[in-house]
């Protein structure tokens, strides 16, 4: 890991900055948008500026996925890092991480390993401390003579992003903070359960889509919030792509909260049901609706000439940080998918175990939770094992995918629900999209007929301590025989391969489901968390300045505080059973 440049504390940068539960206490990063210098008005000139309002949001968006960029437009491999790249992404199954030491960041012997200096969180809330005006103030803004000048509009893009962070928050921690954060409080932050945070994000999200249906903005309007940059306008200045975002967030909530019973099932001023199947049909046969085919998705599209490198690009080639996760190698092939070599690239170097023999080539992953080795060099180790390929060097980077809504779309058809297909023609449709966008179209037919495939055995050619048997033996070919448990297996693995890079909401479908079928972590010490079920939620770092909020998270988390414990939505997990291997077997009582 390169040098960190540090602000406040080092904190900000290990995700403290988000749950201030770091040593900068309990207070939020200083307020970095007062433009007019005024510190006695902490909402500075964008409570009644608009054009300082709209720099604000404008700052606000790419702060969604700390993958993206910084507001300036560089990239952010370091903040990833934190929140994503040495954590959620080796639990979603997309990559390992292979070093132990790093010259700015604690020590990481082991992905399961206490005290964890990477559990900070998804993301820092910079994001609410820049969009804090435009919730605030924008829908009845008026300027220092009194003149309106309100523009609900940008009340309403802010409570889409808002929504979108606030919901991976509740999905990494279990509770959140969210309306403290949105009101900028700095201390005494009062943390809100997971139903709670939900409930009000979803009456967000209601909010923000019948303004912009009402609103209408044009594409110049969108220009002032979202840049003129075609690259970096994630929904391409398009109000009807803002509400289908919103939708589409709003459908993919309802599958995370598909088990889950409220006591007090309702949500919103008009006591809307807080019910998956309503909240996802309403999602779903809303006039503007989700992304459907032939929408793009919501993504920063970066030019293929660019130079700047993706941050899993750079924290692998560049820093020797991450390589391939052995589940993404063995499913990939076991499916003997194109997209193996599409994503990915054997090193520089051939793999070699300790006595000098080398590993037929190819494309090799490493078990996540290894006792990492600090070897800084290509050439040994898990040196010489599978980073990104360099022609995705550029890849787009997602914050929502279409192939990701269609597959919610066949499980909650598969569910009896109405969503405008049925469960196989919407499996199929999305495992299109998805070679459709990688450019293997040609050989979605062949992929999609097959059947019955056997298991294929993981190798590691470096130390063959850690080889297994594959844990995935279903086909890709839809059987209406088959029983729904085995259709929503296979609607959740392909999904899970389509959703690449994004490795929250895989990890979150994992976690929820089941599947895909990973590898248990390799080497597991983190108290309270079974190695086959893996971890369940990062935990909250208890400080000397944080008694107050500890005590709340532990109340509304049931009085444990460990990475064993479930987030409000996991629900079917603590009911499942080992068979005789020791593998837990899902269910999900279909």
């Amino acid at each position: 890991m390169k040098k960190i440049i540090l602000s406040t504390c080092l904190a900000l940068l290990g995700g403290g900055a988000m749950l201030s539960l770091q040593s900068c206490g309990d207070e939020l990063k200083p307020y970095p948008w007062i433009i007019d210098g005024d510190a006695a008005d902490e909402a500075g000139s964008g409570a009644h500026d608009m054009s300082v309002c709209e720099a604000e949001l404008r700052g606000a968006i790419p702060f969604m996925l700390n993958y993206s960029h910084e507001p300036s437009g560089t990239w952010a491999p370091h903040k990833y890092q934190y929140y994503r790249s040495n954590t959620i992404d080796n639990y979603a199954g997309y990559w390992t991480t292979t070093k132990a030491n790093f010259a700015f960041g604690p020590a990481l012997p082991t992905l399961y390993f206490e005290p964890n200096g990477y559990m900070g969180g998804a993301m820092d809330n910079q994001l609410f401390i820049y969009s804090k005006n435009a919730v605030l103030y924008a829908a009845t803004m008026e300027d220092e003579d009194g003149n309106d000048i309100r523009k609900p509009e940008w009340r309403a893009v802010a409570l889409i992003i808002q929504a979108y962070l606030g919901h991976d928050v509740v999905d990494v921690f279990g509770v959140a903070p969210f309306m403290s954060w949105r009101n900028g409080e700095r201390t005494n932050l009062t943390y809100q359960s997971g139903p709670d945070v939900y409930k009000q994000i979803f009456a967000d999200i209601d909010e923000a889509i019948a303004i912009l249906k009402e609103t209408q903005p044009s594409e110049a309007d969108f220009q002032r919030v979202e840049g003129t940059d075609p690259y970096k306008s994630c929904c391409d200045w398009d109000w009807r792509r803002w509400v289908k975002f919103a939708n589409s967030i709003k459908l993919s909530m309802a599958m995370n909260m598909v088990d889950y019973n409220d006591p007090d099932p309702v949500y919103g001023p008009d006591s809307k049901p807080f019910v998956a199947q309503n909240i996802a049909e309403e999602a779903v046969k809303d006039e503007v609706g989700v992304l459907i085919p032939g929408d793009r998705d919501i993504a920063y599209i970066t030019p293929k000439d660019d130079t700047r490198k993706v941050c899993v690009y750079a924290i692998g080639e560049d820093w020797d940080d991450i390589r391939l996760n052995a589940s993404m190698e063995n499913i990939l092939k076991h499916f003997k998918s194109p997209l193996l070599s599409i994503w990915f690239a054997a090193g520089s170097y051939p793999v070699k175990n300790p006595a000098g023999v080398q590993a037929p080539a190819g494309i090799y992953g490493v078990r996540a939770g290894l006792m990492a080795q600090n070897i800084p060099s290509k050439q040994a180790g898990y040196g010489p094992f599978a980073i990104l390929n360099r022609n995705q060097m550029a890849m787009d980077q997602p914050f929502m995918k279409l192939a990701e809504v269609t597959f919610n779309r066949a499980e909650g058809a598969l569910r009896g629900w109405d969503m405008g297909g049925d469960p196989k023609t919407l499996y199929e449709q999305a495992i299109r999209e998805c070679f459709d966008k990688w450019g293997v179209s040609d050989q979605a037919d062949a992929y999609l007929a097959q059947d019955e495939l056997p298991a294929v055995e993981y190798r590691d050619y470096y130390d063959r301590n850690n080889d297994i048997m594959g844990r995935v033996t279903i086909g890709v070919a839809w059987n209406e025989s088959d029983s729904k448990e085995l259709k929503l297996e296979k609607i959740i693995t392909q999904k899970w391969i389509a959703n690449f890079p994004m490795s929250l909401a895989s990890w979150s479908t994992y976690r929820r489901t089941g599947y895909p079928r990973l590898f248990p972590v390799r080497f597991n010490n983190l108290e309270g968390v079974d190695t086959e079920l893996q971890i369940r939620r990062h935990k909250f770092n208890e400080t000397e300045n944080n008694a107050t909020q500890m005590s709340q998270i532990l109340e509304l988390m049931g009085g444990s505080q460990t990475c064993g414990d479930r987030v409000f939505w996991d629900v079917n997990s603590a009911t499942w059973t080992k068979d005789a291997n020791g593998c837990y077997v899902p269910d999900n009582h279909l």
